[in-house]
């Protein structure tokens, strides 16, 4: 605290002060507690522009109400999100705006127009909110993943990733083929205007609800961020983010992302 009687400047540079002081503690829980939620490690890698192979097709996603998720192209004129980032605003649907392929500090290798989106009904009535938080319910969770149609508008459209065909037991199979190991690539809010992924992350379990469970190292923007296979063909796409425990919570649960056995129908 400034002492009494100091000048006003100097009452006004002891406030800027303790300002500062009280932002960079709160930045260093905030840091802590993100450490804890990447299971004690932080093991992201920031992606080189301009993306190659797989990370091309990754982009980042804005709403009308401007919110942002990942999302991934999956052929030319659609991409894969999760559903809950069109739902971020209590009982008010907010449509997709834009898609950015390959996306990078405010440029990108090609731009989309976001014609529509689909998911299905019953994740809608699945959503509590509280405050600023969405949370998903146990029966919606299984729908958090939606499909959005696309017009590209400007850039070089990059190759889509090609998306896992097949039954539940043909995706177990295929994941345990590769080790359970993973990528897993998005734009996290700590780092939002760039790319960055998690190779080689753990699929711990495949739910009975075509859901599975991870330790890919995921915050907030990383939501509908894709999640594939390393194979001897090239990507495989198996699944998109969807939710993570509280910091709090995290020794109870893994991250949670909803495979595209889950996918809605695609549209014509």
């Amino acid at each position: 605290m400034a002492p009494l009687n100091a000048p006003a400047s100097a009452v006004v540079a002891a406030s800027e002060q303790e300002i500062e002081g009280d932002e960079e503690s709160d930045a260093a829980e905030v840091a802590a507690q993100n450490l804890i939620l990447f299971f004690g490690k932080d093991d992201r890698v920031f992606v080189t522009p301009p993306y190659a192979g797989a990370f091309s097709a990754v982009g980042k996603m804005q709403t009308s109400g401007e919110s942002h998720c990942t999302a991934t192209l999956i052929a030319p004129d659609l991409a894969i999100t999760a559903a809950h980032c069109f739902l971020m605003t209590p009982r008010k649907l907010d449509k997709g705006r834009w898609f950015w392929a390959g996306y990078h500090e405010g440029k990108w290798l090609a731009r989309y127009r976001i014609e529509n989106q689909f998911f299905h009904p019953k994740f809608r009535k699945g959503l509590e909110y509280k405050g600023d938080d969405v949370y998903i319910k146990p029966q919606a969770a299984p729908y958090d993943i939606a499909l959005i149609k696309l017009k590209l508008v400007d850039g070089i459209p990059p190759k889509p990733m090609p998306v896992f065909s097949g039954n539940a037991d043909a995706l177990l199979a295929k994941i345990q083929q590769y080790d359970s190991e993973v990528t897993q690539a998005g734009f996290a809010s700590d780092h939002n205007q760039v790319l960055t992924a998690h190779q080689g992350c753990q699929v711990t379990a495949l739910i009975e609800d075509n859901t599975l469970e991870h330790q890919c190292d995921t915050l907030s923007g990383d939501s509908g961020s894709p999640l594939w296979l390393v194979t001897e063909k090239g990507p495989m796409l198996v699944a998109v983010q969807s939710s993570a425990p509280d910091w709090f919570n995290r020794d109870k649960a893994d991250n949670t992302a909803v495979t595209v056995l889950q996918m809605p129908k695609r549209p014509k």
